[in-house]
């Protein structure tokens, strides 16, 4: 799983300590769970389908805990596995759109196709 930059990661976990402060308690520990110890500034390939498998797994997270919740005996898993891999490109774009992002480009590191220079 790719990790943030560090710029990006200064500036959320200042956030994350706003929010502390103005007793946004949820947002703040849901900010500090997501960052991690450390950044990560090497620049590695992390293309479309890398983002769709981390978000995939990172649901499989979230229905262990509807599954455990419920306490059930029972899990059809890949009816729940259909249903995540449609969740998680849902999730994507929005979350895409929140940030203001332009989905119809390819991320800035996304491996290079044939002829292609960055």
């Amino acid at each position: 799983m790719k990790k943030f930059n560090a710029i990006v990661y200064d500036k959320l976990f200042l956030q994350a300590e706003e929010a502390k402060e103005q007793g946004m308690v949820k947002l703040a520990a849901g900010l500090l769970n997501t960052l991690g110890s450390f950044p990560e500034d090497e620049n590695v390939i992390y293309n479309i389908e890398n983002l769709q498998e981390d978000v995939y797994k990172q649901l499989w997270n979230v229905a262990a805990s509807v599954i455990k919740y419920h306490d059930l005996n029972s899990v059809d898993a890949e009816k729940v596995h259909n249903t995540l891999e449609v969740f998680a490109s849902k999730i994507i774009a929005e979350v895409e759109q929140s940030l203001g992002v332009d989905n119809s480009q390819i991320g800035p590191l996304e491996s290079n196709v044939p002829g292609e220079s960055k």
